[in-house]
């Protein structure tokens, strides 16, 4: 199990797709060998932790280079850090439960010096209820067979879903944008 979960660390931090994925995919392989589900509970937490801690650690060694203290003197970024300093730990904690912006917060978070000690302490909570709330569902979920069912339904009708999903994520992006995509091409 020791090997599973250090394999586990290491495709949370080089696998870009989704911790959800992965963590549903590594809770469902414990399940089958009939691990103990408090030992796949504190698996799965301490393996986040460390990954999160990771995505904080990288970047704040990073922040002491030269060439990013020269990119961390932008306006944008200061004020960034203000209200990274102000609303940060909620921001972090929030951050567990919306996928997408999970891995961002917490690299800008160590990028922007936010300070260790309250990381560390928000982080060991989040996880804690990230790992606690994917065990218990997908044990509930596979005890009912609903997770192969979601999977194989997903495998077959996943592409047809991906394809207008995208179109209107697209789309949407466009009409977003429309004011600045056209001052860029047209010339005034």
């Amino acid at each position: 199990m020791l090997s599973e979960w250090i394999r586990f660390i290491s495709s949370i931090l080089f696998i870009p797709i989704s911790d959800d994925l992965l963590v549903i995919r590594q809770i469902s392989s414990w399940l089958r060998e009939d691990q103990a589900l408090l030992l796949i509970f504190l698996s799965v937490w301490s393996a986040c932790f460390v990954c999160f801690n990771l995505f904080y650690g990288i970047p704040r060694i990073f922040r002491e280079l030269p060439v990013f203290q020269r990119l961390l003197t932008n306006k944008h970024l200061a004020k960034a850090e203000v209200i990274l300093q102000e609303k940060g730990t909620v921001a972090i904690a929030m951050s567990f439960f919306l996928p997408g912006i999970r891995r961002p917060i917490h690299y800008m978070a160590g990028l922007l010096a936010y300070p260790f000690r309250p990381y560390v302490l928000v982080t060991l909570a989040g996880t804690g209820v990230y790992a606690l709330l994917w065990t218990v569902l997908v044990n509930r979920l596979g005890a009912y067979g609903l997770l192969n069912r979601f999977s194989v339904w997903w495998a077959t009708h996943g592409g047809v879903l991906l394809l207008p999903g995208l179109l209107a994520l697209g789309l949407f992006l466009v009409w977003f944008f429309w004011d600045r995509i056209r001052d860029r091409f047209v010339r005034k």
